[in-house]
């Protein structure tokens, strides 16, 4: 029986879903793109996904969601000679341990940093994001470009759709990463993975993802997101 067409829910705006799109790319997989608003509640929606969130991967009639649980299911679900994971136990490894480090050291502090309105918050979670970014760049392979050596995979995946909108934060709360030597590593990294097809392929207009951030950034943003950083607690 051959298998079915895969289908990937997604949204434009959201950077989550993003790791997803981006490793169907990668993977060269011949997938059904549908756009889905994740606001959405209703029990069709809550029939893919019991959680009701974004990315969902329908394939041969199963969900699969989480978005970096997404990213190794199309790793091992459409295996190819482009391998998001790689071969070698350590190194397979030590991209979970960074992925998990991206989800837990780096997105809530981006995400603290962007939606608090205080100061003094404010500047304590760009502090700890700038030394979460020092410590992932001293993490990287050399000579690079990417995080584990010439090839995308599973870590730059991870990031990938928030260094790619790091104009976010620089618009609305004036900052940059420092161009300076201990960060040169990083910025050959962030560029390598901006300009990599699979990822170009799924960026915004700027103008629009701005406008999309403007209620986070002024703090009106109305989601679960919103809210988790509001109460210090778990980013979905």
């Amino acid at each position: 029986m051959a298998e079915s067409k895969p289908k990937l829910y997604c949204a434009w705006f959201c950077p989550f879903a993003h790791r997803a799109w981006i490793s169907m790319l990668a993977k060269g997989v011949d997938f059904e793109y549908i756009e889905q608003d994740p606001y959405n509640k209703s029990a069709e929606w809550l029939a893919v996904n019991p959680r009701g969130l974004i990315p969902v991967i329908v394939h041969n009639a199963k969900s699969v969601y989480e978005s970096h649980v997404c990213i190794e299911y199309i790793d091992e679900a459409w295996p190819s000679e482009q391998s998001l994971l790689p071969k070698d136990p350590y190194q397979r490894a030590k991209a979970r341990m960074w992925g998990d480090f991206i989800s837990k050291k780096i997105i809530p502090p981006y995400y603290r940093f962007l939606l608090k309105q205080s100061p003094e918050i404010q500047n304590e979670a760009r502090e700890q994001f700038l030394a979460a970014i020092l410590e992932f760049t001293k993490a990287m392979d050399e000579p690079g470009p990417f995080f584990q050596g010439m090839e995308l995979g599973y870590v730059d995946i991870m990031f990938a759709p928030w260094a790619c909108r790091m104009y976010i934060l620089e618009h609305y709360r004036g900052f940059e990463i420092p161009q300076t030597d201990e960060f040169r590593r990083y910025h050959v990294w962030a560029e390598a993975v901006k300009n990599h097809p699979s990822v170009k392929a799924v960026l915004q207009d700027k103008d629009r993802v701005l406008a999309n951030a403007k209620p986070y950034a002024e703090g009106n943003a109305k989601s679960e997101l919103a809210d988790a950083v509001r109460k210090d607690t778990t980013i979905p």
